[in-house]
């Protein structure tokens, strides 16, 4: 429970100073480059066509499509993991604000790429993967940034991965990968390739390190980098697609003030999937029993879910110590925590166990919340 997550859940959509941008690479502010910027398609598959597409040609040729989605860090509440499990996770120290819930506009890749000769018959598109790279600046651990995903999952008809160029209605600004990215609706944010200008369908996922040397959840055996490499733990651990079903509580409002033995706490967070929530429920006794909360927004098949519910709470006030740096006004204090728990449409419960992985990724253990009253 911090300050950024309350920030965030103040809004359905999120405003652009809040949305968290991570990069691999320097920002490039190519609006010198947009009347030329192109995409080339290509790739392995019998029948396709090779393809250039100018950007502002298939703004043109293309129809716009609109989509809520929520772009979410592999590595959001990695701080957390590292807080519950007591062990270092290496990488950036998110707490859990690497959240955007953003209605993104552009092309579907469906379209482009059934221009270029992708077959729309399922059983002809199992085993290929669509393979994204920004070949716009070298990376930190490689020459371009890269990553992939399944070829079915682009062409899905009730899917809505696309090319983007607007969010919030607006131009991508540069850190969001103006003048083009990849949006990948219900999948981890390192799938959304910024600044993309290559796309290639391959029997193979993406070779990019990005793909195959990081957003791994190593199993918790693996305590070091150099473990992981001498024993091939990157090669023989799935690369992280679609998201995992989570929760986070983001603030909690005590409603009663004057009774001492009972309090009524109003608690609000988010939740997200791949698919959409379905219920989530909170728990003041250290989950003995759970509370279904109410979902207050939710928009689409895509978006994160808002929730707020409230608690009573018993405190056994003669439990109490009487210490004298814990008194307010001649009263003691306590602290309450209160746990959320998430689950999705398509029978998916948060696994609310904290299990520990190197990179500190996918982490989505209960939502914790306290209050001190």
């Amino acid at each position: 429970m911090g300050k950024t997550s309350l920030r965030l859940t103040k809004h359905t959509i999120t405003p652009l100073h809040l949305a968290y941008a991570r990069n691999h690479s320097v920002i490039k502010d190519l609006a010198s480059e947009f009347d030329s910027y192109t995409v080339k398609i290509d790739g392995e598959m019998e029948g396709m066509e090779e393809k250039v597409l100018n950007v502002k040609d298939m703004i043109a040729s293309f129809p716009r499509t609109v989509a809520v989605a929520a772009l979410i860090c592999a590595g959001n509440r990695r701080a957390k993991m590292q807080e519950k499990t007591g062990k270092e996770v290496r990488g950036i120290k998110w707490s859990e604000g690497t959240i955007a819930n953003a209605r993104w506009g552009g092309v579907l890749l469906r379209d482009i790429l059934i221009s270029a000769g992708i077959p729309e018959q399922e059983d002809a598109q199992k085993g290929f993967h669509v393979c994204f790279a920004s070949n716009v600046a070298p990376c930190q651990d490689d020459t371009s940034y890269g990553g992939s995903i399944p070829l079915e999952e682009v062409m899905a008809k009730d899917g809505a991965a696309m090319l983007a160029y607007e969010m919030n209605d607006a131009p991508l600004t540069p850190d969001h990968g103006f003048p083009l990215r990849v949006v990948v609706p219900g999948y981890f944010g390192m799938r959304w390739v910024k600044w993309v200008d290559r796309i290639t369908i391959s029997r193979n996922e993406s070779p990019n390190f990005y793909q195959q040397r990081d957003y791994k959840m190593l199993p918790e055996c693996v305590s070091s980098p150099e473990k992981a490499i001498q024993e091939n733990w990157w090669g023989r651990t799935p690369s992280m697609q679609r998201l995992n079903c989570n929760s986070v509580v983001a603030h909690i409002q005590c409603l009663t003030l004057a009774c001492p033995d009972q309090k009524t706490l109003k608690v609000t967070g988010y939740a997200y999937s791949h698919c959409p929530i379905s219920r989530v429920e909170i728990s003041a006794d250290d989950g003995e029993t759970w509370h279904e909360v109410r979902i207050t927004y939710q928009e689409g098949s895509w978006s994160w879910s808002l929730w707020e519910g409230e608690l009573v709470v018993d405190i056994d006030v003669d439990a109490l110590e009487w210490a004298s740096h814990g008194q307010r006004n001649g009263l003691p204090k306590t602290k309450i925590t209160v746990m959320s728990r998430a689950f999705d449409q398509s029978g998916s419960a948060q696994d609310t166990e904290c299990r520990w992985n190197l990179r500190g990724v996918g982490f989505c253990g209960v939502g914790v919340g306290t209050i001190e009253v």
